[in-house]
């Protein structure tokens, strides 16, 4: 399975180079029945298998359950890669929490909460800061060896507005810390071990990307 490209890992806060969950396709009976008990699962990092047929439902046959509607032009993730929202006509339940929104994102499905509410779950189960100085991520391995892992982040927009200035010799806009925190599961196989070493690394990964993107993109001399 091709490794992902390290640029979208580090503004889209995925677990740098390692393999996504692969989408399947539900079978005749559907291996797993598409209900709000099991995307709370997936969501509250119970079930892999979840997460693969909700994203073989949505992305593989386009047939999204009658209770999950898209979300169109969210204002929220506006500037964000390769997430795809929908709001839940019935809430899923993320750890004993209710839901009434989810978003998909590689091996991510979170839902987006105000930044208080957020900051209470991060408290309550134990996530810790992830060392990423280009934006706020938090993490807690349900299994160390090997995940999933619980996280928490904020929406990347400012993170790519941010890169692309530097990227064409401007300054930086300054952004206040989001009032808004996606949380939820990432399913990617590694461990917090591997995990840590691509976090510490994301700041230096974004910085060259930056300097490639210059690079390409300026006036080549005759």
């Amino acid at each position: 399975m091709k490794r992902m490209p390290y640029l979208a890992a580090a503004l889209s806060l995925l677990l740098a180079g390692f393999a996504p969950v692969p989408v399947r396709a539900q079978t005749a009976d559907g291996d797993v029945p598409l209900t709000p008990q099991t995307l709370g699962d997936a969501l509250s990092c119970r079930s892999r298998d979840a997460l693969e047929a909700f994203a073989g439902a949505l992305f593989l046959a386009g047939d999204a359950p009658p209770w999950m509607h898209e979300i169109k032009d969210d204002k929220q993730t506006e500037g964000m890669l390769g997430l795809y929202g929908y709001t839940l006509a019935k809430p899923a339940m993320l750890l004993g929490e209710p839901v009434d929104r989810v978003y998909f994102m590689q091996n991510w499905v979170v839902t987006l909460w105000p930044r208080k509410k957020a900051e209470a779950f991060i408290a309550a189960h134990h996530l810790e800061r992830a060392p990423i100085k280009a934006t706020e991520q938090y993490y807690h391995f349900i299994d160390p060896e090997s995940g999933p892992m619980l996280g928490a982040f904020e929406p990347t927009g400012n993170a790519m507005a941010a890169m692309l200035a530097k990227a064409f010799g401007g300054e930086a806009p300054h952004s206040a810390p989001s009032d808004s925190l996606f949380v939820g599961c990432n399913y990617a196989v590694a461990s917090q071990e591997m995990f840590l070493d691509a976090a510490r690394q994301s700041d230096a990964i974004v910085g060259r990307k930056a300097h490639e993107i210059g690079e390409a993109v300026a006036p080549k001399k005759p």
